[in-house]
C-alpha cells in the first residue's frame, strides 16, 4: 500500500515536469526570431524613444568633432588628426545615425537566411513530447534495477529535474541573447556617433564586432535547441542504444546534460577564442532557483505521506534525512555563493556586486560587512575578483580590510606591514613598512592594461596567475629591486640561478656596487649587469636580463680581446702571422701591428705602402662617421676598421726631458705616420637613475 502511495506521488511529480518542458518546448525559437516584433511590441517605449536616442547621437558626435577640432590649433603637439578628415567622417556617421536601424535591420536580414535554413530542417524523430521520456527512463531504469523500487522511482525524479532544469535554463539564456540583439539594435545610434574621430573609432568597431557575435550566438540558439529537441526523440525511439550496442540511459543521459551545459556556456566559449559576445545566463536562472526555495520551504512545516503512515519511528528516520539534505543543500549553497565573496561585495566601493543578488545577497553582504568590521581577511581570489578587472565596472576597496588582505593577492609583499591600500580594477597602491620600520610607496599596474613603463619597476605575478608591473619609491624601495649579494664564488651557482633564471648554466657572479654586477662567463671572460632601478638603460651594446624578482638588469655586450702583440720590430713577421690568424678575414698585407692601446678597446696595423688601418671594439665604441668597415675576429667579435693615409709629421727632438734648439728655434726631425679622418666615440657606463616619484604607464587601447 505505502509503496503503490510513493509511487504515485512520484508519478505525479514526473508528469508535472514533462508538462512544463511540453508547454515551453519549440515555443521560444518560433516568437523570438532575427525581427524585432517581440522586442518592440512587448518593449514599445524602446521604439518611441529611440529618437531621443538619435538626437542624443547627434549631440555627441558633434561633441567629439568640435573637441578634435579644438585640438587641431595645437599642431604636432597634440597628435590632432587632419580637420578636413574629421569633419568628413563626422559627416559620414551623421547620416548614418540617421539610418542607423535600416542598417541593423540589414544586418538581422544577414542572419535571418541561415536561421531560418536551421528552423527548416525536417526531423522525423522530433515528431514528439517530453511526457515519452519519463517511460523510456523508466525502462531504462529496469535493467539496471531489478524491480521499481523507492529508489529506482527517486533516481528517476532526479534525472527528470536534472534534464529538465538544465533545458530550462537553455531556453533562459535563448531569450537573454535575443534581448542583447534587441538593445543593440535599439542603442544603436550611441554606437555610430563614436565613429566620427580616430579617437573613439575603437569604440565603434567593439560594437561593431559585439552585433556579429551576437547575431552568431542568435543563429546557434536554433542549432542547439533542435539538435536537443532531436536527441530526445532518438532516445524515446530506441531508449538511449547505439548502433555498436554500447550505449545505455545513463550515457545518453549524461551526454544530453553535457549538451545542454555546452550549449549554456557557448557565450563563454566564442568569448574565449575573441569574439564580443554578452555574457548571460547564469545569474537570472539562479534568481528563479532562490525564488523555487523560497516557495519550497514554505511546505517544509508539512508532515511526509511516510511519517502518516509509519508511525514515530519511521517520521524520526525521515525527519534525519530532511535534515541531512537541508544540510548537503546548504553545503551546497555556500560553496556556490561563498561567505568570502559577501565580504568583499560589502566593502567594495562603486562598481559590479559579484555575488547573488535579491534579498539573499542583501542579507549575505549585511553579514559580510560585519565580518569585514571583525577581522575578516579576503581571499586572492575575491581580490582577483576585482583587481584584475576594469575599475569602471568592478570598483575598489580601500581600508583595514583591503591592508589585511592584499598580500593574499601579491604574495611578494608578505613580510611588509601594509597601510592605506587602494585595491581597483587594474591598480593597486599601498604603503609597505618593512621590518627595518622604513616606509615604502608601492603602486601596482595590470600588465595586461597597461603599457610597460618607462620607469624602474618589476615584473610581477599575483595568486590568480596575472601579471603586473610593480613600481617602488621612497627611503627602501631598493628592497623591491635588489638581488642578494654575491661574492663571485662558484658555490653560489643555486644562488645565481634562482636569481637569474635566464643566466647560462656555470655563471659566477661578483656584487661590485649597489645595482652593478660582474658576470663571469665558464670560458673566463667577464662583462657588467646594471640594475635597471638603479641605471639608465646603456647606448652600448647589451641584452636585458630579467631577475626573478621580475627586475630588468642590462647585461652588457662581452668586450672584444685582441692579442697581446710583441713589441719591436724583430716581431714583426711573428705578430703579421697571428694578425692573420686574429682576422682572418682582413686581405690586405701587414708589415707592422701596435698594439700599445689593445686595453682600451683599439690598436694600428700598418701597410707596406704606409698608410693603416685603425681597428676598434664594437661593444666599446660608437659606428664612426664616414668610411669604415666591420670585421669579424676568430673568436666572433666584431671590429670596426677605418682606413688611414700616409703622411710625415714635424715632431721636436727632445734631450733629457727638454727641447732641442737650432739656433733660436726648436730642432725637429721628419717622422713618418698615419692620418686618420675620423675617430669613433667611446661608450660612456650606463648613468645613475635619478630616483623620481612614481608616474602611472599608458593605458593600453
Amino acid at each position: 500500500m505505502l509503496d503503490w502511495i510513493f509511487e504515485a506521488i512520484v508519478t505525479w511529480i514526473s508528469s508535472v515536469v514533462t508538462q512544463l518542458m511540453d508547454a515551453v518546448s519549440g515555443l521560444f525559437l518560433n516568437a523570438l526570431g532575427t525581427d524585432m516584433v517581440a522586442m518592440e511590441e512587448y518593449f514599445p517605449f524602446v521604439t518611441k524613444a529611440f529618437s531621443i536616442l538619435q538626437s542624443t547621437a547627434w549631440s555627441i558626435l558633434f561633441l567629439i568633432t568640435v573637441w578634435q577640432l579644438f585640438r587641431s590649433f595645437g599642431g604636432p603637439i597634440t597628435e590632432a588628426e587632419n580637420p578636413l578628415t574629421l569633419l568628413a567622417r563626422s559627416a559620414i556617421f551623421a547620416v548614418l545615425i540617421g539610418y542607423s536601424k535600416p542598417i541593423f535591420q540589414m544586418a538581422l536580414d544577414i542572419a535571418r537566411a541561415p536561421y531560418t535554413a536551421l528552423m527548416e530542417i525536417s526531423m522525423t524523430s522530433e515528431d514528439f513530447t517530453f511526457a515519452g521520456v519519463e517511460q523510456a527512463l523508466t525502462n531504462g531504469l529496469v535493467t539496471f534495477i531489478s524491480t521499481a523500487s523507492c529508489v529506482g522511482l527517486l533516481l528517476l525524479v532526479i534525472l527528470e529535474i536534472a534534464l529538465g532544469w538544465n533545458y530550462f535554463k537553455l531556453l533562459l539564456e535563448t531569450v537573454e541573447r535575443y534581448v542583447v540583439v534587441g538593445v543593440l539594435c535599439y542603442t544603436s545610434p550611441l554606437a555610430f556617433s563614436m565613429g566620427g574621430s580616430k579617437e573613439t573609432n575603437s569604440v565603434f568597431k567593439s560594437w561593431c564586432r559585439m552585433v556579429g557575435s551576437q547575431l552568431l550566438l542568435l543563429i546557434m540558439n536554433v542549432w542547439f535547441l533542435r539538435a536537443f529537441d532531436s536527441s530526445v526523440g532518438q532516445f524515446i525511439g530506441n531508449g538511449g542504444a547505439l548502433t555498436n550496442g554500447k550505449g545505455s540511459i545513463f550515457l545518453w543521459l549524461f551526454c544530453a546534460l553535457a549538451f545542454l551545459k555546452c550549449a549554456q556556456r557557448f557565450d563563454s566559449y566564442l568569448s574565449s577564442m575573441g569574439l564580443s559576445v554578452a555574457q548571460t545566463g547564469s545569474s537570472m536562472g539562479m534568481e528563479m532557483l532562490m525564488a523555487a526555495r523560497v516557495v519550497g520551504g514554505f511546505g517544509g512545516g508539512i508532515r511526509t505521506a511516510g511519517g502518516v503512515f509509519r508511525g514515530a519511528g519511521n517520521a524520526a528516520s525521515a525527519a534525519g534525512q530532511t535534515a541531512s539534505a537541508a544540510t548537503g543543500f546548504a553545503a551546497g549553497f555556500a560553496n556556490r555563493f561563498r561567505p568570502n565573496s559577501y565580504v568583499r561585495d560589502a566593502v567594495v566601493s562603486g562598481g559590479t556586486r559579484m555575488g547573488v543578488g535579491g534579498s539573499v545577497g542583501f542579507v549575505g553582504r549585511a553579514f559580510g560587512g560585519i565580518a569585514a568590521r571583525n577581522g575578516a581577511v579576503l581571499t586572492g581570489e575575491s581580490i582577483a575578483s576585482v583587481a584584475s578587472r576594469p575599475a569602471a565596472v568592478f570598483g575598489s576597496i580601500g581600508g583595514e580590510i583591503a591592508d589585511r588582505s592584499l598580500q593574499n593577492f601579491m604574495p611578494q609583499l608578505s613580510g611588509h606591514t601594509l597601510t592605506d591600500t587602494q585595491i581597483s580594477g587594474g591598480r593597486i597602491s599601498t604603503t609597505a613598512v618593512g621590518a627595518d620600520g622604513k616606509e615604502t610607496s608601492v603602486e601596482m599596474f595590470n600588465a595586461a592594461q597597461f603599457e610597460k613603463p618607462e620607469a624602474p619597476h618589476a615584473l610581477v605575478t599575483a595568486s590568480d596567475g596575472s601579471q603586473w608591473y610593480q613600481m617602488a619609491s621612497g627611503p627602501a624601495s631598493g628592497s623591491f629591486y635588489d638581488v642578494p649579494q654575491f661574492s663571485g664564488s662558484p658555490g653560489e651557482a643555486p644562488q645565481v640561478a634562482a636569481s637569474f633564471p635566464d643566466a647560462p648554466d656555470g655563471s659566477v657572479l661578483r656584487t661590485v656596487d649597489h645595482g652593478a654586477i660582474e658576470a663571469t662567463s665558464p670560458d673566463g671572460t667577464s662583462t657588467m649587469w646594471y640594475n635597471s632601478a638603479y641605471f639608465n638603460e646603456p647606448d652600448a651594446p647589451h641584452t636585458v636580463m630579467q631577475a626573478a624578482n621580475g627586475v630588468d638588469w642590462y647585461a652588457m655586450q662581452q668586450a672584444a680581446e685582441a692579442p697581446a702583440f710583441e713589441p719591436g720590430e724583430a716581431a714583426a713577421a711573428y705578430n703579421q702571422a697571428q694578425f692573420q690568424q686574429f682576422m682572418p678575414g682582413y686581405e690586405q698585407a701587414v708589415t707592422s701591428v701596435d698594439a700599445s692601446q689593445r686595453t682600451d678597446g683599439h690598436f694600428e696595423v700598418r701597410h707596406a705602402d704606409g698608410s693603416g688601418t685603425m681597428f676598434y671594439d664594437t661593444s666599446q665604441y660608437a659606428a664612426p662617421r664616414g668610411d669604415y668597415q666591420v670585421f669579424e675576429d676568430a673568436r666572433g667579435s666584431q671590429w670596426y676598421a677605418i682606413p688611414g693615409q700616409a703622411a710625415v709629421e714635424r715632431r721636436p727632438v727632445y734631450e733629457n726631458g727638454k727641447p732641442v734648439y737650432d739656433g733660436q728655434n726648436v730642432k725637429t726631425v721628419s717622422v713618418e705616420t698615419v692620418r686618420y679622418k675620423t675617430t669613433p666615440i667611446k661608450y660612456a657606463p650606463p648613468s645613475q637613475r635619478a630616483q623620481t616619484e612614481i608616474k602611472a604607464p599608458k593605458l593600453k587601447r
